[in-house]
């Protein structure tokens, strides 16, 4: 049969009368894209605005395809290309083993893992059904108080912006879906209040880093040096606070409903949820058997202990989620066993599930790094360098900073990489500069807050859109218009500040 024949399959199923003419006008752009990329020679892209070009065509690549696992695979590949050529395919695959052996890197894809577990062990067991209950028989089916609370709880818990997310997704989007409200409008919530608290405590997993990047800098003394500096630098978080407020308004409704959020309202009132999971991990998540008597009269307090020993083992292991995610799962299989919620292999089965659930987050964030070690290849530090040294007033700098690192932010979000390359070499360039540097540092710090809030392919973003069970694309267009609103707003703040301070 002809069916069989390989090149019979390959012309008959690559026609491109067989496929879908958006599709075939993006692979020609595509392949055109890549052999310019091609025959760029490393003198010209080295430390270029070239090094910008592939996350300008990954940004493409996802509008048209609006998946995100695809354009974030196609675009790391048109890096690699830029500057590997005919070795592209070693290198990223070198780099991939690269990104997969870092300590760091390891400790927060089995936090992931771990948390999976944690999530599905208290959905199976009727944990979060109770705490849905106990929280609607105080606010009854209140959408403003159930936004508002969860904002406030993601803030509260932005000790680790990833905890955060994770436990306020999966405490309140149950919530969300008993009164027929959007997981989108929540998840915009939780995703800015988790992340934007966290980056102005000290404490916060991001303002703990941020902290340590300052201490790099040549010219800061030590750690207690860094931390003033980081505490001057705090009143000028404009995107911060700003974003906190306008999600807080919105939680309330006092802002309208633009866009993609209002079309996840629309379909909110006809009982249907925009951008919700469709790869059967929903169904499977929530495998909670109602007529189970092991299930019947569940104590809030089982998804409350939960949450108290995450925050608790946070705090006393240093930060490391890790050990506070490994610390609760022990911790809450005891409390759920010994009740006889579950058995030792229901539990074990949540983890299995769980380590499953997170497996394509995990993927996408160790692409995502890898395209991290090819633009530290490239120079992407001297480039920056380069363009701070082009501005030719120095009350400009400020919203200088600001605007162009929240631009290259929007194609790829770094965030902890951006403070990492620029922070230390930025705070020496300052000074020389006699740039008020607490506020250029809150700038950049604003413009990577941005960039996690804006970006399609943003680590917190992959984590907000898991834990509120929405796909990733759907959210980053429902809270766009949002986040944009928040980082003009911001942007005239800088301009302004700039010549006042």
């Amino acid at each position: 049969m002809k069916e069989k024949s390989i090149l019979w399959r390959i012309f008959h199923y690559m026609n491109p009368k067989r496929i879908d003419p958006k599709m075939v006008k993006l692979w020609i752009f595509w392949i055109l894209f890549n052999i310019i990329l091609f025959f760029i020679p490393h003198s010209v892209s080295k430390e270029s605005i070239w090094i910008l070009v592939p996350m300008a065509g990954l940004f493409i690549y996802a509008l048209v395809t609006k998946d995100v696992m695809q354009s974030l695979l196609m675009g790391t590949f048109s890096m690699y290309i830029l500057w590997y050529k005919f070795g592209s395919i070693i290198a990223f695959f070198r780099d991939c083993k690269v990104v997969l052996a870092d300590e760091e890197n390891i400790e927060m894809y089995m936090s992931f893992f771990l948390c999976g577990g944690l999530i599905i062990a208290m959905k199976r067991s009727g944990a979060t059904k109770a705490f849905t209950e106990f929280v609607t028989s105080k606010f009854g089916e209140n959408e403003k108080m159930i936004l508002a609370t969860s904002g406030i709880y993601a803030g509260i818990m932005s000790i680790d912006d990833y905890v955060s997310a994770f436990t306020a997704g999966a405490a309140f989007s149950p919530l969300i879906d008993k009164i027929k409200k959007p997981r989108l409008a929540l998840a915009y919530v939780i995703r800015t209040l988790s992340i934007c608290v966290s980056a102005m405590l000290p404490v916060g997993a991001w303002g703990y880093f941020i902290i340590f990047q300052i201490a790099d800098a040549k010219n800061v003394a030590n750690k207690a040096a860094a931390t003033s500096l980081f505490m001057k630098s705090v009143p000028f978080m404009f995107y911060a606070i700003i974003a906190c407020i306008v999600a807080l308004l919105f939680a309330f409704g006092l802002l309208p409903k633009i866009g993609h959020m209002k079309k996840a309202y629309e379909m909110s009132d006809q009982g249907k949820q925009l951008g919700e999971l469709t790869d059967g991990s929903e169904e499977e998540e929530n495998d909670f058997d109602e007529t189970d008597p092991r299930k019947q009269h569940i104590s809030v307090l089982n998804l409350i202990i939960p949450m108290i020993t995450i925050a608790v083992a946070l705090i006393a292991t240093g930060l490391n989620c890790f050990l506070a995610f490994g610390i609760t799962l022990i911790v809450t299989a005891v409390l759920y066993i010994l009740q006889g919620i579950m058995t030792i292999s229901e539990y074990v089965q949540c983890v299995v599930d769980g380590f499953i659930d997170m497996v394509d987050m995990v993927i996408i964030l160790m692409i995502g790094y890898a395209m991290q070690e090819v633009m530290y290849t490239m120079g992407i530090e001297g480039f920056v360098q380069n363009v701070c040294n082009m501005i030719p007033i120095i009350r400009l700098i400020p919203f200088v900073l600001f605007v162009f690192f929240s631009f290259t932010e929007f194609l790829y979000s770094l965030n902890y990489t951006l403070y990492q390359i620029e922070l230390p070499v930025m705070i020496v360039v300052l000074t020389r500069l006699g740039a008020n540097v607490p506020l250029c540092i809150g700038a950049i710090i604003s413009a990577g807050l941005f960039g996690a809030n804006a970006c399609v392919v943003s680590d917190l973003g992959i984590v907000s859109a898991r834990a509120n069970r929405v796909t990733i694309y759907d959210q980053y267009e429902s809270s766009l218009p949002y986040v944009l609103i928040s980082g003009v707003i911001s942007a005239i703040f800088y301009l302004i500040a700039g010549f006042i301070f």
